[in-house]
This record gives structure tokens, sequence and C-alpha cells, in this order.
């Protein structure tokens, strides 16, 4: 099972632009996009285990291991939580993202490692 990231931030070119690099970047992680309004519908399908949106709504805060607000009210901070561990980033770039990507696969294979799941 690989690892999976959910994109619902806006705006959208913004979002593909940051899919597509991550993507070529972290090849063995998932990752989807799907529009804001269908944000809780995939976090409850898809079960990523990190969410990255413009706005993490109480589905997101509830299901998802780790999420990122990317420019919260398009301001230059961006709350992050993992596993609950509330933190937050200033001016977010690209590096940022990836250490937050890396971090959310770890504590996946962590988890996994105590459950036997892998």
């Amino acid at each position: 099972m690989k690892p999976r990231v959910l994109l619902a931030n806006e705006p959208r070119s913004y979002r593909q632009a940051i899919a597509a690099v991550l993507r070529d970047l972290r090849p063995g992680v998932e990752f989807g996009e799907t529009e804001p309004e269908d944000l809780d519908r995939h976090v409850v399908r898809r079960a990523p285990q990190l969410v990255i949106c413009s706005r993490a709504t109480p589905t997101v805060r509830s299901a998802a291991p780790s999420w990122v607000e990317l420019y919260k009210d398009h301001g230059s901070l961006s709350p992050v939580s993992t596993r609950r561990e509330q933190s937050t980033v200033e001016e977010m770039e690209l590096s940022d993202l990836l250490l937050i990507v890396d971090r959310a696969v770890v504590l996946l294979y962590f988890q996994g490692l105590f459950s036997g799941r892998y």
C-alpha cells in the first residue's frame, strides 16, 4: 500500500503544480487531487495519511492523521497538524511541504510496524 496524500487547496492551478512536483520528487507516494467542496467525501473514501488544503474542515481535522492549511485566509501562515501535534509554518516553501510529506510517511510506516500491517 502506497502512502496517500490528498490535495484540495486553491487555486486549482497551484494545487496541480504542487501535486506534479510532489509526484516527481516522491514517486513512492500516491498524490490525489480534489476540489475543496469534495474534500470531506474524499477524506472518508480514500483515508489519506496527509491532506493539503486551503481550509481544514472538521472531517479533515478528525479523520486525517496529518493535514496542512496552505496560506490560511490568504496569509503567510500555514497551520500544520501531524498526529494531533499542532505547529505553524511561516511562508511555506516546497522544502517545508516535502518534510511534512516525509514525516507523514514515516509515521505511517512506524505505526504499521507496531500494528503488524506491513
